[in-house]
């Protein structure tokens, strides 16, 4: 009996583990056990970010949550140029709209941007709470990164004058306030979330009650960031790197950033700004700068699989 059970340990693991997994699908998609088969085969059988757009229009009016998240990125500049349909802020609200109330998390957080930003619709912080709300408790990374953005802006928005009478309140309560948005960066940022690494090594350059100033972290997330593509940190070590502030001075670093900047930018600006930093550097520290940035570059994601993960609900 006891031997028979052994062997069927890995079968009962597996079960058990298959178990947990299909509850966890059943629980994110918010749709019965039962209805999985169907509810996958809706949203991913057959469905390629680069279908036909008659054939996601098609699914979309159908009430396919995938289709309409799909379609909806398919109209901004977000998605790779050879899959833009034609960039529509008011078509890709609709549809983002329509794929997060089917119950689509990263059209959630998607909504909640743009109710944030007012993209397609007018700037409304409820709404962008509340959609935020619901793409993290899906554990959507972008979900947490929007709700750090909220947290952040409701703060700054917060006027404190010392002759109010609850002063010191209004203080603690900013505080909170930005001491919340660090926390949901960083759950942004344990998800690989490019911008919350971003908004994370702020985070730790400013410091915060609980959380010291420690450039050497805010470098490190920094670093983090531009090597997932995102062009504000790539400039920010660029800049650090040159100048020796908040950061150990290293020209070939410097030099090899600004090269990654140029590549997916293309800039004037930053154009100008290798030349000036060239002619600080001798020709050895410049072919250092060079081979490095060849190696960055070669380590990042490709400008097309960097568009198409934002087409990734999981992303």
């Amino acid at each position: 009996m006891r031997r028979n059970l052994l062997r069927l340990r890995p079968y009962l693991i597996a079960a058990f583990v298959g178990t947990i997994l299909v509850v966890d699908l059943s629980n994110q998609w918010e749709v019965p056990i039962a209805q999985l088969p169907g509810e996958l085969h809706d949203r991913i059988a057959g469905l390629e970010a680069d279908a036909r757009p008659e054939t996601l229009l098609k699914l979309a009016n159908e009430g396919n949550a995938h289709a309409q998240y799909i379609y909806a990125l398919r109209h901004t500049s977000y998605a790779p140029s050879k899959l833009q349909i034609k960039v529509d802020s008011g078509i890709a609200f609709n549809w983002i709209n329509r794929a997060a109330a089917g119950r689509h998390s990263r059209a959630m957080a998607v909504l909640a941007l743009y109710h944030l930003k007012g993209l397609g619709t007018p700037k409304n912080l409820d709404e962008a709470k509340k959609w935020a709300a619901q793409a993290a408790a899906k554990s959507q990374p972008m979900g947490y990164r929007v709700l750090g953005d909220i947290a952040k802006a409701e703060a700054e928005a917060m006027v404190i004058l010392k002759a109010d009478p609850d002063y010191k309140q209004r203080q603690a309560d900013r505080a909170a306030l930005i001491n919340e948005a660090c926390v949901q960066y960083q759950r942004g940022a344990n998800s690989g979330d490019r911008s919350s690494l971003r908004a994370l090594g702020e985070c730790f350059e400013k410091g915060l009650p609980g959380m010291p100033q420690n450039y050497r972290l805010a470098l490190e997330y920094y670093t983090r960031a531009a090597s997932r593509r995102d062009t504000e940190s790539i400039s920010i070590l660029a800049d650090r790197y040159e100048n020796g502030e908040k950061a150990p001075r290293d020209l070939p670093q410097s030099y090899a950033w600004r090269l990654v900047l140029i590549e997916l930018k293309e800039e004037e600006k930053d154009r100008e700004s290798l030349k000036n930093l060239e002619t600080q550097m001798t020709l050895a520290e410049v072919q250092a700068g060079q081979e490095l940035a060849i190696k960055l570059i070669k380590d990042m994601p490709s400008d097309a699989s960097d568009a198409l993960a934002r087409l990734n609900p999981a992303r």
